[in-house]
């Protein structure tokens, strides 16, 4: 090899370890905020609930759900974002492989369709699905909150 293509090499070598701490820190980052959320929408059911039992009722009652709602709305954008730079780096680190000559390389096994696409009930046991789920559940608990809140004045 050239002195120029071991330099490559050893760019691609440092790019590599870069890519796959990135990926490592998308997917904690992930299940980071999933705690978050969890812990705040708990709090803030906590809060509503305690501010019912206040007679009257104040107006806090009809600003907590859509509190709840707005988060919701906008830790679902978060986890797009999330999914989508560890899917860049898994693409990223399959490129990296091939330039390092690394056969059946970490990124190469992630990218598999297999893995990414599976088919039939296997497409729904993924951390995605099991995620989305809980953040249907809380959003959709929010707005039915919110319409008894407003039919049962």
């Amino acid at each position: 090899m050239s002195e120029g293509q071991l330099a490559n090499q050893e760019n691609y070598r440092t790019e590599y370890k870069e890519v796959a701490a990135t990926y490592r820190f998308q997917i904690s980052l992930r299940f980071i905020i999933n705690a978050f959320t969890a812990t705040i929408q708990s709090a803030l059911l906590n809060t509503y609930s305690q501010v019912l039992q206040q007679t009257p009722a104040p107006g806090y009652t009809i600003i907590i759900p859509y509190i709840g709602m707005i988060m919701m709305f906008a830790v679902l954008i978060i986890e797009q974002r999330t999914i989508s730079v560890f899917q860049a780096m898994i693409r990223r680190g399959k490129v990296l492989e091939f330039n390092l000559g690394l056969i059946s390389g970490h990124f190469g096994w992630l990218g598999d369709p297999k893995v990414i696409k599976p088919k039939g009930w296997s497409r729904f046991v993924t951390h995605t699905c099991g995620i989305r789920l809980i953040y249907t559940v809380i959003f959709t608990m929010w707005v039915v909150i919110s319409i008894l809140r407003f039919t049962n004045q």
